[in-house]
């Protein structure tokens, strides 16, 4: 595996994903991106859209309320109200 584990939680949904290789959001300070490798964070996304690929693969876009990021020992956690995965 190159990637990382991404974790889509809500109150009513949850997704695991593998392999991602890199995350783009957007917080108050602006957007950002998390690749493989990223050194401990935590956000809180403003409202909108997030996207995310995995390995070989196409961008999938996550629609949501504001959510809350955190990114620590391989694995990306977004936790939201509600959540919208499209690709």
């Amino acid at each position: 595996m190159t990637g990382y584990v991404l974790h889509l939680e809500s109150a009513t949904q949850y997704e695991r994903v593998e392999d991602v290789v890199s995350f783009v959001g957007e917080d108050a300070s602006g957007s950002f991106g998390i690749l493989p490798g990223h050194a401990r964070m935590s956000t809180v996304l403003e409202i909108g859209l997030a996207r995310f690929r995995v390995a070989n693969g196409d961008w999938q876009y996550v629609a949501a309320p504001g959510a809350v990021v955190h990114f620590v020992a391989g694995e990306l956690h977004f936790s939201a109200r509600r959540y919208l995965l499209d690709p």
